[in-house]
């Protein structure tokens, strides 16, 4: 794993190889503890059956390159409940993607990154989509944050780290977010969300298909009072490469760096995909255990937490705080025993859709 926190390096880049793969990642929570949002960016998104299909039949074709599958995913939770959901998949004639600034386009959904007249680092997110069952999200948030430390992982010699095959941008730990969005159904309004609170930004680039980089993939973050916790712990076919980070608030340094990971309460979900519950992390002066105990997302490779997470000291309870927690199976992407299933939810938008994305609540069973 290449880690590195650069602005310079949130801009598109070229993915020549097939399997190649990029996504912008942003997640944030209301002061309330209400609201939670997943919006992801995907140019090459590595859960396309058809980029897939053709990485495996046709690897020389253009078909078989990032730039022809640009995806936008929106998970929207009130109360741990999934109120809104989308993955759709677009022609690529509906995608831009700036390599001169962090700017991109697909369809109707906007994201553009700049520095304010405060020198902070600010990214708008504009979202806009209709889905064929009558859903319907719009709204904008703003990501704030200070500019990122570009020397934070320097003193940790992690820049250069693990398979450089893929790399991990850690972009705003912390940020606090702004912003309106406005959810409907096809025969309901929901009431407007001022949402205010905190999140997250990444930017994750992968130059082969992820199941040639690791076996599996555990990974979160968790705001505290004092710090931002930010973990992976990544099996790959060579080993395991792990770790764990208490950022400061401002995103300037790394307070502590855990010493031991520990996975257990191992559990088989429907889809028969095996993944640890709890995470236990041992830092310097502390032990953060993540809890995995409510699930937001359930698939057949993949699977969103909203997670618990202690932080101990000696022998009493510091702090308890929430995030989100993610893990995927890689390979299993592959088997085409579970594409029907997620042909259910995963929407070609410049194809008929599936009969049940038309349906509104045979959609939201897919949740």
């Amino acid at each position: 794993m290449n880690l590195t926190a650069s602005i310079d390096e949130d801009i598109s880049t070229s993915k020549p190889d097939t399997g190649s793969y990029e996504w912008w990642y942003f997640d944030a929570r209301d002061h309330n503890g209400e609201y939670q949002i997943v919006v992801i960016f995907y140019e090459g998104c590595p859960f396309s059956s058809r980029y897939i299909s053709q990485q495996d039949f046709n690897p020389g074709h253009v078909k078989s390159k990032a730039s022809q599958y640009p995806a936008v995913s929106i998970s929207l939770y009130k109360n741990g409940k999934t109120i809104y959901y989308s993955m759709s998949e677009y022609a690529p004639s509906d995608a831009t993607f700036s390599r001169n600034g962090i700017s991109l386009r697909i369809a109707e959904h906007t994201l553009e990154g700049f520095i304010d007249e405060n020198d902070r680092l600010v990214y708008a997110l504009r979202l806009n989509e209709e889905l064929p069952g009558g859903d319907r999200i719009s709204g904008m948030l703003r990501f704030s944050s200070p500019k990122p430390n570009k020397n934070l992982w320097k003193n940790l010699d992690r820049s250069q780290a693990g398979d450089a095959a893929h790399q991990w941008n850690l972009v705003q730990p912390l940020a606090q977010v702004k912003g309106v969005l406005s959810v409907s159904k096809k025969d309901s309004f929901e009431k407007p969300v001022i949402f205010e609170g905190t999140g997250y930004h990444d930017h994750n680039i992968g130059r082969e298909p992820m199941r040639k980089s690791f076996v599996d993939w555990y990974w979160g973050r968790i705001h505290f009072n004092e710090f931002t916790m930010v973990y992976y712990v990544m099996n790959q076919h060579k080993g395991k490469d792990y770790g764990a980070w208490l950022i400061s608030v401002d995103n300037q340094q790394i307070l502590d760096v855990s010493t031991s990971v520990r996975i257990d309460g191992m559990n088989v979900n429907g889809f028969g995909l095996s993944s640890a519950r709890r995470l236990e992390f041992a830092f310097k002066e502390r032990e953060i255990t993540v809890l995995c105990n409510q699930i937001l997302d359930n698939g057949p490779f993949y699977m969103r937490f909203r997670s618990e997470a202690r932080m101990q000291g000696g022998d009493h309870l510091e702090e308890k705080s929430f995030g989100i927690s993610e893990y995927i199976h890689p390979d299993r992407i592959h088997w085409r025993i579970f594409w029907p299933m997620v042909h259910m939810r995963y929407r070609f938008a410049y194809d008929k859709p599936h009969w049940v994305q038309r349906s509104p609540m045979m959609y939201r069973w897919t949740w």
